[in-house]
């Protein structure tokens, strides 16, 4: 697939939005470099104020635009230089309503009750998962029109909720 295919991908629909979920433990300098990105917005998936050491490493949610300099950034060098730095989602939400779906993601539940936190977008977490989620469970992943990407180096995995089943697609990279 080409790069022009994939950008198409991502935005597969009038009125599409694609929010990506950065690392910052895996990408450093990230809220340095989302100073000044060009994008829709962004905000940290970390509740509250952060010091400056948890700031590096909490994770961020970004709204994409086609063709900005920060999505080729994040596409292209990002994508070369780190192995899981986050994942893509294309959906119609608006990034507030992509931030607090991914908060809620972010905290599970233990069977003894205990809360903690989990970095969901750990694309090799989400491969051995998704395929074990109950209906409900899959419900609570995806949001309403949600498709989920995890870049890689050679190929793209895409996961999806298709009439209530999670699909899952490789997708090559190409020249």
């Amino acid at each position: 697939m080409t790069s022009p295919a994939f950008m198409a991908a991502l935005w597969p629909f009038d009125g599409a939005r694609v929010h990506a979920v950065i690392d910052g433990a895996v990408v450093a300098g990230l809220p340095e470099k989302l100073k000044t990105a060009d994008c829709a917005g962004w905000d940290c998936l970390q509740r509250g104020a952060l010091g400056p050491d948890a700031a590096e490493q909490a994770a961020y949610i970004v709204e994409l635009l086609p063709g900005a300099g920060f999505t080729a950034w994040l596409l292209v060098d990002v994508n070369a230089a780190f192995d899981g730095w986050g994942v893509l989602m294309s959906s119609r939400q608006p990034l507030l309503a992509m931030r607090e779906h991914s908060r809620d993601l972010g905290e599970v539940r233990t069977p003894e009750g205990q809360r903690r936190p989990w970095r969901w977008w750990d694309a090799e977490l989400l491969d051995t998962l998704l395929p074990t989620l109950t209906p409900p469970q899959v419900d609570a992943v995806f949001a309403p029109g949600q498709q989920i990407a995890c870049p890689g180096r050679a190929a793209w995995v895409w996961w999806q909720r298709l009439d209530g089943v999670v699909d899952r697609q490789v997708r090559e990279l190409g020249a």
